[in-house]
């Protein structure tokens, strides 16, 4: 199923429900859609999503609860799916998706001052769009993506990169060094940081909600390098269906003797802000890999 939804068919039917479909039928198919897959209780993207949910919650959610907020997790993900393909060359009706507030105001005077910054969110509701909103206000900078990306993958790069978005895959051995003088010459780069790092060594994890997880370690190392300070966002959706926007203050790395104790303990006091938002819009969450892959409990 994972596979499937990542496919180049899957990307390109939800393409055309988003062009074709009203937003009130879209956002009911697409609910209704996320509904259907949430019932096939064996289903690694299942499985997955509850078994996240029962940590960020601390375990204190019951079997039905952890469905439930599993279905509600889904379920937001198709209407965020929507919106993007529905509403992402649409630049006017964008604006009155995602009201702007000062917190849009100050990221963009981060992206065009001198000083330079490395972003980081979690896969917390509709980023794509909110990027889009930004983007036509003025933000400059890039965005680092998953590296090697499958075609379904590649049909949402070319949609990002459409509404103006730099987008830079991860993985070439020459990019690191770019980065690092972008951002040392005042650039921003964003990235996600929230999603697990199968091969990553254990002495190599990191305490995200309290546990140990392989998360991405690499923008850690980079911000070092360039001495650049990290700023921490997330989108999110409000109440009447519109979406925003919230920001930390710049995050100062701190330089410890040991390298890997500089890179394991500022990625904690990163990770830290990200939990914060995590927290603030659990349901919205959209991460359907196993980021506690030590933990995963079959009977939830």
């Amino acid at each position: 199923m994972q596979k499937f939804l990542n496919s180049k068919f899957s990307v390109k039917f939800s393409i055309m429900i988003g062009k074709y479909l009203p937003r009130k039928t879209g956002t009911n198919f697409s609910v209704a859609l996320g509904s259907f897959i949430n019932s096939f209780n064996t289903w690694d993207i299942n499985r997955y999503v509850r078994n996240n949910q029962n940590i960020i919650h601390d375990g204190a959610l019951s079997p039905l609860e952890l469905k439930e907020i599993s279905k509600q997790v889904l379920t937001h993900a198709g209407r965020c799916y929507f919106d993007l393909y529905h509403y992402y060359n649409k630049p006017a009706k964008i604006e009155d998706l995602i009201p702007w507030t000062d917190t849009f105001t100050k990221l963009i005077d981060y992206s065009r001052s001198k000083q330079g910054y490395l972003v980081v969110a979690p896969h917390l509701s509709n980023f794509d769009l909110v990027v889009a909103r930004l983007i036509s206000g003025g933000f400059i900078g890039r965005v680092l993506s998953y590296p090697n990306p499958g075609s379904g993958y590649q049909l949402q790069n070319q949609i990002r990169e459409s509404f103006g978005l730099d987008l830079r895959p991860l993985g070439d051995s020459k990019m690191e060094s770019e980065l690092v003088q972008y951002l040392k010459d005042g650039g921003m780069v964003a990235t996600g940081v929230d999603r697990p790092v199968p091969s990553r060594k254990k002495r190599h994890y990191v305490h995200f909600f309290g546990k140990p997880s392989p998360l991405p370690l690499g923008y850690i190392t980079t911000a070092l390098a360039a001495d650049v300070p990290i700023l921490a966002v997330a989108a999110y959706m409000l109440p009447d269906g519109r979406y925003g926007l919230r920001m930390s203050d710049p995050i100062i790395l701190e330089k410890h003797k040991n390298k890997l104790d500089s890179i394991i303990l500022n990625a904690e006091l990163v990770l830290k802000q990200l939990e914060k938002f995590i927290r603030l819009s659990p349901e919205q969450w959209l991460m359907y890999y196993p980021v506690w892959p030590d933990l995963l409990n079959d009977e939830i």
